[in-house]
């Protein structure tokens, strides 16, 4: 009977943080990503062009020409299998990327403004550090209301209090910010229970509930920093989001399946389970370059796991006795779902519009299947979970199908639409060397025309 109370407790719990849930690796200095980077030097891309198209070169672009491309093909000699290897099968992503984003600049206002959910956003977490402010000082008077509403409007009015913080600042360090915000609620919520834990109830709680604005504090001034000065992508805030709230749902489940009676273990649990969720959110981040809508996706397909985990989990419980390792189905099965998610993903490029369309469907096809379990009368938690999971799963899938034939058949080579010109340029910089070897071997005898590989392919449609 308890295992079965901590269990709804847990699952009235996750649907809380899904509510309010919608980094260095080990690697050698020659990357496939920085050899990238470096072919993709706008000074080197220029000049090339120059060359390519016939116009004549000063001495100096010359000889900057040559001798930049000797640094690159000595950069891809000093590459590793892996990384060449990486570099030939995510450039055209790379390249299809960066021409992305010149899209965005180019549609974007240069000032940048503030929407309507980050105002309510800034002045819903005012208006929860101001009610942590009174349960610490524990005040029982008029500035029960009136605390948590003036901590709302500071907040609010924060790039006015402090406008050199906010300067140069876009919309991914808004998004870093909030996302630091509510990682810091678990992080700050975790120091408190384990700060108060073995003490009572009431007191573990406010603790945690002081502790949880604290670090909701300190957490998001932290990713707003680190967002401003490294100017991570869209899709690695997202990514670590997402692995920082799963990791700290895991450990809690973890917690609860070794039937704990106070709160400092389950703190422990998120604290370590978050922190172990970030490490490996990084990593997958930077071995894969996610879009935002990459890292939705993958959201999606945890959160459609989490379910049908719940699913499986109560239909257990309804037949046999609770037994606490069933806290640990949900969670294995979300951790399963955030690794298909990835993997799905991987070369499908998904847009924002496409992440954002694949949750708004399969939310609303959430809400169908709960709404045929009513209509029904079911109350069978496997039904409601399972048919609520189903409709989701199965919404999601058909849209992402849909997109992934979309992006997967795009054109590499870019239309000039104003002059009805198709052309497609790639550099292959590292067949420099080769050439340089294939010529070190030949003979008088040789045909110069079949040692040398093309370091420039340039195609021109009329």
């Amino acid at each position: 009977m308890k295992s079965l109370l901590s269990f709804k407790i847990l699952s009235i719990s996750l649907l809380f943080i899904m509510l309010f849930n919608s980094p260095v690796s080990a690697q050698g200095v020659y990357t496939a990503r920085g050899y990238w980077e470096e072919s993709n030097k706008s000074t080197y891309k220029q000049i090339k062009l120059k060359q390519v198209v016939g116009d004549a070169l000063t001495a100096d672009e010359e000889t900057y020409l040559n001798d930049f491309e000797v640094f690159l093909a000595n950069y891809y000699e000093k590459m590793s299998s892996d990384e060449r290897a990486k570099y030939e099968r995510m450039r055209f992503q790379w390249d299809r990327e960066i021409s992305e984003q010149k899209k965005e600049v180019k549609s974007q206002s240069d000032d940048f403004e503030w929407r309507g959910v980050d105002r309510a956003l800034n002045i819903g977490y005012g208006l929860y550090y101001g009610a942590s402010m009174v349960s610490l000082l524990e005040i029982d008077n008029a500035g029960v209301v009136g605390i948590p509403l003036v901590m709302g409007g500071l907040w609010a009015m924060g790039p006015i209090i402090n406008p050199k913080k906010y300067e140069n600042i876009d919309r991914s360090v808004v998004r870093a910010s909030n996302a630091g915000k509510f990682l810091g609620l678990i992080y700050g919520g975790s120091l408190g229970l384990i700060a108060a834990g073995g003490s009572n109830s009431s007191n573990e709680g406010k603790a945690a509930f002081i502790m949880s604005s604290v670090g909701s504090i300190t957490l998001g001034e932290v990713a707003f920093q680190m967002q401003k000065k490294r100017n991570y992508s869209d899709g690695h805030i997202e990514i670590m989001r997402h692995h920082g709230v799963l990791g700290a749902y895991t450990g809690i489940s973890i917690i609860a399946a070794a039937q704990a009676e106070t709160g400092r273990p389950y703190g422990i649990g998120a604290l370590l389970g978050s922190g172990a969720g970030l490490a490996i959110g990084n990593i997958a981040s930077r071995n894969y370059a996610y879009t935002r809508g990459d890292g939705r996706y993958a959201t999606n397909m945890s959160s459609v796991g989490i379910g049908i985990g719940f699913a499986i989990s109560s239909q257990i419980a309804m037949n046999n006795d609770a037994e606490a390792g069933l806290f640990l189905i949900p969670a294995g099965l979300g951790i399963i779902g955030t690794i298909v998610g990835q993997r799905n993903t991987q070369g499908v490029n998904l847009t924002n519009r496409q992440g954002s369309t694949i949750n708004y469907a399969s939310g609303g096809a959430a809400l169908l299947g709960l709404g045929i379990s009513a209509i029904f009368q079911t109350e069978s938690p496997a039904v409601i979970f399972g048919l609520a999971s189903g409709f989701a799963l199965a919404t999601q899938e058909i849209l992402f199908a849909k997109y992934k034939n979309e992006n997967m058949n795009l054109e590499l080579s870019r239309t000039n639409k104003e002059k009805g010109i198709n052309y497609s340029l790639n550099f292959r910089p590292e067949n420099y060397i080769l050439n340089q070897k294939l010529q070190a071997g030949a003979t008088i005898f040789s045909n110069y025309a079949l040692l040398s590989n093309p370091i420039v392919n340039f195609n021109l449609k009329f």
